[in-house]
Formats: C-alpha cells, structure tokens, sequence
C-alpha cells in the first residue's frame, strides 16, 4: 500500500485535509483509494487552483519500509520530521544539517502540489511531484511566471515523451491560465487557513514526539 498522505502516526493524530494524493505513474494520474484499499485513475480537470506548494522527503526503504517526513514550505526555515511507517523518528531538524544523511539513504524530495479544481471548491486535492516532472514544474513556474500560481488557474496541458539514454519515460506538462476571480481568491485563501491550521497541529505533534525521542535517549542532544 502506497504511503501518500500520512506524517503522523497515531490514530489520534489529525488527519490532512487533502482528499486523494495522485502521483505520475503508467503515463497517467493515480492515487491511492484508502475506502476501497486500491490505487485508482485521477482525472485532473482543465484547470485548478492551486492552494499551496509543500514540500516533503519520501520513499520505500528495504529494512524500514515506507519513510516520510511532515510537509515544509521552506526547507531553511522550517524542520523536517522524518520517520518511518513504524513510528521510529529517524531525523528531525532543518534540511541543512540532516540532508547528507537523508541523501545517503536515497530518499526522494517530493513537492505535494496541493489544489482545488473550480467547479468543485468543498475538495482539496494533491499531486505529487519528483524527478524529471520536477524540473518540468519549475521551468513552468520561473523567471517571470515565478508567483503565477498565486493569482492564476493552471492548466493541464499535454504529456510530453522524454529520454535519457536508453531510458524513456514521460511527464506532465502544465501552463498559466486565466487569473483568479475574487471568488476563486476567497476559496484558495479559505483551503490554506485550514493547511495552515493543520500544519500548527502537526508540527505541535512532532515537537512532542521529539522531545520524547530525546528523553528516552537521555542525552543533551538529538540522537543522530
């Protein structure tokens, strides 16, 4: 079973706003169906709101299973909590200073573009992005187009083919749209009060799952 939405735990812990958490897969959109435990077709619609772009650390390790990390605006500021499906904290600090030990362990920075498609504004959704689609966003979203997202629909455009050496594969392609209505304003400003709100909880949770990690460590410092 894919692990898309999760960074906490227990199952107290408050739950992500976001409804379904698509990844490029086979040349299509697809998330995880946690009702139905199976991975379904995401239909992206022509154009969407984008609430916020965060970022995370996951991946599938052979001797830990699935690792994740809480999700980050900026890694410079804000500290990640990355631990593993088990509950066990592997680190928790800022990207600085643990990203020699995460890249050692070969795990995947992933941004989770989080949306909401016009026509239905009561459901937030996700797409998740890495790799050569990564670069793809970003050059759709520089130089002068750097702050588009905020104040405009984005458009899905077309899948483009790509190769690297013998190696093919595609990725989706996206493009600026229309600007954002008032209306459209209000609903995107509304869907990131209630992140925002639930990124308080979480970090509130991961601070007191730290400093438990440090007690039963009893040590001064973090156990790296």
């Amino acid at each position: 079973m894919p692990i898309y939405w999760q960074t906490t735990v227990s199952d107290d812990a408050p739950r992500h706003p976001s409804l379904s958490w698509a990844n490029w897969k086979n040349d299509k959109f697809q998330a995880w169906n946690r009702d139905a435990q199976i991975e379904e077709e995401i239909k992206l619609p022509e154009s969407f709101i984008i609430v916020a772009e965060w970022r995370c650390v996951k991946w599938y390790l052979a001797d830990k299973g699935w690792v994740w990390s809480n999700e980050v605006y900026s890694f410079a500021k804000e500290p990640l909590t990355i631990r593993s499906n088990n509950g066990e904290i592997l680190y928790s600090w800022l990207w600085a200073d643990i990203k020699d030990k995460v890249k050692a362990l070969w795990l995947k920075l992933t941004k989770n573009v989080h949306y909401v498609d016009p026509d239905k504004t009561d459901e937030l959704r996700t797409f998740c992005i890495k790799g050569a689609w990564l670069k793809a966003w970003l050059e759709t979203f520089a130089d002068e187009n750097k702050f588009a997202a905020a104040n405009h629909l984005v458009c899905f455009d077309k899948v483009e083919n790509w190769k690297t050496w013998s190696v093919k594969y595609t990725f989706p392609r996206f493009s600026i749209c229309d600007a954002l209505s008032q209306e459209q304003k209000n609903v995107q400003q509304s869907w990131w009060a209630k992140l925002a709100a639930y990124q308080e909880k979480v970090n509130t949770t991961a601070d007191e799952a730290k400093n438990d990690e440090v007690a039963k460590n009893d040590v001064d410092e973090l156990p790296f």
